[in-house]
């Protein structure tokens, strides 16, 4: 039986700890990978009163982010492949943790991985962490990354 795995990246580094990991615990050829990549909207809009050309910087910012996480996503994809797994790709636009959920829930995954900057305190209140929403709204298992992981590899 095929299991699908919902591996959601972002542009910090951290997804580079997904296919090593991934790797460890499912087979390749018994996978289909989503590698999916949410980016939240861009929603600042310019008064009337405010200079033509804040639409256009905004409208160039707003493509920036998204060829970022294009190639986020072509790299991501490239190593799946090259791990063995059957794997598609998809950038949305929308809240990030209710994107994944959303995202897995109409893909019928299995699984999500997500990664964790394990963020403590003030910092975790005003970044509201994503893993941890995931966790409580998904309706399928999910597997988190933490940062402390990558720090400790890194160290090794």
């Amino acid at each position: 039986m095929t299991s699908r795995v919902l591996v959601a990246i972002d542009s910090t580094g951290l997804s580079e700890l997904v296919p090593p990991t991934l790797s460890a615990k499912v087979r390749p050829e018994e996978t289909e990978v989503l590698v999916l990549q949410v980016v939240e909207p861009f929603l600042y809009t310019a008064p009337p009163e405010m200079s033509p050309g804040y639409q256009l910087e905004n409208a160039v910012r707003r493509k920036e982010l998204q060829d970022c996480a294009k190639e986020s996503l072509r790299l991501a994809v490239e190593v799946l492949r090259k791990e063995g797994f059957k794997v598609d790709s998809r950038l949305i636009e929308g809240e990030i943790k209710h994107g994944i959920v959303a995202a897995a829930a109409d893909w019928g995954a299995d699984l999500i991985v997500v990664t964790s900057h394990a963020r403590r305190g003030v910092a975790k209140f005003f970044h509201r962490s994503v893993a941890e929403s995931i966790v409580h709204n998904a309706s399928c298992s999910v597997l988190v990354l933490k940062e402390a992981v990558k720090k400790a590899a890194a160290a090794a």
